[in-house]
Order: C-alpha cells, then structure tokens, then sequence
C-alpha cells in the first residue's frame, strides 16, 4: 500500500492495521501545518525530505517520514525508539522518557517542531542532548540539573529510625503465598517510603520494564547484571502501573499478605 504525504510517499504492506496508519497520516500533516508557521525550512534530497533550521550556526534536521516508517515497525538509519534528527549532520540521542504509553515519533518530532519554532523558544525545555545548540548564557541560565542518585552500599544501615519487619519473617510470608497480590509499604534506599500492590515476579517474563537503551530481553524485560538477592531486593510487578519494581524486604514497614 502507498500513502502519498506531505513528505514523500510512505509505503506498506497490506497487513498494517489502517488503525495504525491513520494516526501517523495525522501527526505527519501536523509537521506540514507547523511548517508553514515557523521558521523551518523543506529542504528536497534526492530520497528524502528533512525539515532544517540553523539555531545559534548549529543545523538541526528533522526527518518525518523516517519518524513514520519508525511508527509502523520498520527499521531505519536511526537506532530504535530514538527521533530521526541529525545535528550538525551527525545523528543525535533524543527519545521519550515515557515508556507506557509510548509516543508516536512523527508526534515528538511535531512537538519539537513547535518548541524551536521560533528564536525565542525556552531552553529548559529542550533535551539535554540538544543543549551544544544553545549559547553560553542560556546555558549558563539553565536550572541545575538533579542530584545523581546516590549509589547503594550493601549492608548499609538505615538512618531513618523507623521499625521494620525481620526479613526472615518477610521471605516465610512470600515464601507461604508465592503467587498472590500483597500490600507493601517499605522504605527505599534513598530513605523515602512507597506504598503498593504487588506480585512475586520472575525477571524476564511478563511485563515489560521501563527505560533502557541496551536491547530487550523476554517480553521487554531488561537482563539484570547483578543478583538482587545480593542486596535484599524481590523482583516484583506493581499492580497498579503494570512494571517490574525493586522490593527491598529488609526494609518493610507494613505487610498485608494472604
């Protein structure tokens, strides 16, 4: 099947579900919309279109209809879930953080369309991999970027004063109730507490975890490189969003099991 858009004709077998065609033919005649009030200028190559502008003498390009081939499954010359943009003619790292549900491409490079648009866009918006475009004083008058996480020490006592139940304790109950739900409120390791619903899960199979750019395992389960039990962590599923959580059981407040 063909489709012919504002960017080329994009071709696909018959098997795509029109369901998931349609939504990509609406996000790419948004980027045709936003062209046509921005500063962003169609350039022609010889099997392809891309979208460029020059901002502080960097060029950035966006290419839509590689964004929709990348919609409908198909691989690209741009890695896996990341946007097809090149900076500088050299590829760039800018994918979503949001994993459940994950934006369309053509969607995300509509959205950045719009937020460089114009000179006047706000720089703590853009990603983080886009700031070589930004002069020095934006840069300068960027917020500070977030604490990095403090890496965990085995063993390491909790400073928190709070009580908690003996782990032997703990792994008996999961042990007695391997495949039922619970409730759980534990303190994590930066010494905040999560309340959830949970399930014993095996690492792997499932469900699918969140954020990773290294390659998928069984059913989108990332390989762990390191043994949680090590640490006093159970692989658990939060009920409630669907995800593969750390439960540290040496740190349980509350249980609710059986």
């Amino acid at each position: 099947m063909q489709e012919m858009t504002p960017f080329g004709q994009l071709v696909y077998p018959d098997s795509v579900d029109r369901k998931r065609i349609e939504p990509v033919l609406r996000a790419l005649d948004w980027c045709e919309a936003i062209l046509s009030c921005t500063d962003w200028t169609r350039v022609e190559h010889q099997d392809r279109v891309s979208l460029q502008r020059t901002i502080n003498e960097h060029l950035l390009e966006l290419f839509p209809l590689e964004a929709a081939a990348m919609d409908l499954g198909y691989k690209t010359r741009f890695k896996k879930q990341h946007l097809p943009i090149h900076l500088n003619e050299a590829p760039v790292c800018v994918r979503s953080t949001h994993n459940f549900p994950r934006p369309m491409h053509t969607d995300m490079l509509a959205s950045l369309m719009l937020l460089l648009g114009h000179d006047d866009f706000e720089p703590e918006a853009l990603p983080r991999t886009l700031h070589p475009i930004l002069t020095a004083e934006q840069l300068a008058a960027l917020p500070p970027p977030p604490a990095r996480r403090q890496r965990y020490i085995a063993g390491a006592p909790s400073t928190s004063g709070r009580i908690f139940l003996p782990e032997a304790q703990v792994m008996e109950l999961l042990g007695q109730h391997p495949k039922g739900a619970f409730r759980v409120q534990f303190e994590k390791r930066d010494g905040t507490l999560r309340n959830m619903t949970a399930r014993l899960a095996v690492w792997g199979r499932g469900v699918r975890s969140d954020n990773s750019d290294r390659e998928d395992g069984e059913n989108g389960a990332r390989p762990m490189n390191y043994n949680p039990d090590d640490y006093s962590l159970t692989v658990v599923i939060d009920a409630d969003i669907g995800h593969y959580r750390l439960l540290a059981r040496d740190r349980i407040t509350e249980m609710t099991i059986g």
